[in-house]
Formats: C-alpha cells, structure tokens, sequence
C-alpha cells in the first residue's frame, strides 16, 4: 500500500507541478518587483493569489482525475492487476486524498500568512501575536475546538469517500461509457439520496439543534446537533466496504 500511495502522490505532482510553482512564482515576482515598480509589482501579486484560489480548486479536480485514470483509464488494466489487496487499494486511495488535501491547504495557508505578514506599499505589517492567537483560542473554549474539529473530520472523511465511491461505481462497466460522466452523474444521484434521507430523518424530529457558547457567553456555532454524525458515520462506513467490494470483485473478474 505503501508503495502505491507514493506512487499515486509522486505522479500527481509530476503531471501538475505547475499549480503550486505558478502561484508562487508570481507572489515572489510581484514582491521582488514592487521596489523597482508598485504598480506592476501589486497587479503580479494580486494575480498571484488569484492563482493560489483557483490553484487550489484545480488542485481538487486533478486529484480526482488523476484517481480516475490510475484505475479506470488508460493505466487502469496495470494497476488493477498488480498484487495488491481490495483493502490496500482501498485505504491508498482514501489517504492519497487525505495527504493531498492537507499538503494544499497547508501550501495556501502558508503563502496567506506569508503575504499578511509582509510590509504592504504604506510599510505596514499585520502582526498577530502568539498572545493574540492563545487569547482567541481561550475565549473560543477548547471544548468547542475539539467539537468543530471532530464535526469537520467526520464530514471530511465523508467526503473523500464519497468521491471515491462516486468515481469507482462511476468508472465500472455500466457507466464506463460517460467516461469522467459517470463519477459526477454518480456523485449527484448520491448527494440527492442523502438529502432525502436527512429530509425525511428531520420530518421526525431525529436531529435537535446545537448552539455552543463562548466563554464570554457570545455564540460560537449554531445547527444540527450530534444526531447528524451518527448518518454520516454509518454512511462513511457503508461507502468504505462498498469501494472495497467493487475493488475485490474487479480483481476476481480479471
């Protein structure tokens, strides 16, 4: 498994290098540059962090892609056919977008907090403190730190696996025919499915609404409560071993 992921991650960069070279390329141009000319120098800038969004959101697309070529494309007979086991291919795939998602929003959080803290054209610098960042963090409450983080890690898995499954039923033999089609006429049949079952779930009173308070009694987050990760995790888990049947019964057609 090993192997494959550094595989999977080692040819995404080979193929979309330019993502996050070009976005820093033209920050740094745009910084160098700005001391012989403002003007030429900010508009690279600006043009540099519009880069880094949209970079960020062809970063996504080519992950997925990328994944639907690895094993439904042209390389699809080579890698379905190495010796390795449903369970692997599956847990590779899941980390490779996990590992993925962390490098880029870690590459963009990093170029924005480079950006805020240098001198702007004026000569003034946005500095936060590590007193100001402990002071937030004690007003917030670690309590409802540890909440948002559980609540965005639950939604996040759920989401990978979500793709996942969306592009290896959308890549089988039924809907081979759409090409790159299938996934997302896949991915939008299953998020239709979940808002009728949570729809439906609702109708019942099943999830009750949330709010978590700061420490200085101001609200910190307000929706559905803890109900709705007890669905996420149960379909998180049922699409997890349906990507792992549709791998296990790919090998034992070939």
């Amino acid at each position: 498994m090993g192997k494959l992921l550094g595989h999977q991650i080692r040819n995404h960069f080979r193929n979309n290098w330019f993502i996050p070279v070009l976005p820093a390329v033209l920050i740094l141009f745009g910084v160098l540059f700005s001391n012989v000319n403002n003007e030429i120098g900010g508009g690279a800038v600006g043009i540099g962090m519009v880069a880094l969004m949209f970079g960020y959101f062809a970063a996504s697309i080519s992950v997925i892609v990328g994944d639907y070529n690895m094993f439904f494309g042209d390389s699809a007979l080579f890698y379905e056919s190495t010796p390795i086991s449903p369970s692997a291919k599956t847990f590779s795939r899941f980390l490779y977008y996990l590992i993925m998602f962390i490098i880029y929003s870690l590459y963009v959080a990093l170029i924005c907090s480079l950006f805020m803290a240098a001198p702007s054209v004026d000569g003034e610098v946005i500095s936060i403190s590590w007193a100001d960042i402990s002071e937030a963090f004690n007003e917030v409450g670690v309590r409802n730190i540890l909440v948002l983080v559980a609540w965005v890690l639950m939604f996040l898995f759920n989401n990978i696996i979500s793709i996942i499954f969306s592009v290896t039923l959308g890549g089988g033999k039924k809907l081979r025919r759409f090409g790159l089609g299938g996934p997302v006429l896949v991915y939008i049949v299953l998020g239709l499915v979940e808002g009728i079952i949570i729809f439906i779930l609702d109708k019942f009173d099943l999830f009750t609404n949330m709010e978590l308070f700061q420490n200085n009694g101001d609200v910190f987050m307000r929706g559905i409560g803890i109900g709705i990760l007890i669905p996420t995790l149960i379909e998180t888990i049922v699409l997890f071993f349906a990507v792992y049947y549709m791998h296990k019964k790919r090998i034992s057609v070939s």
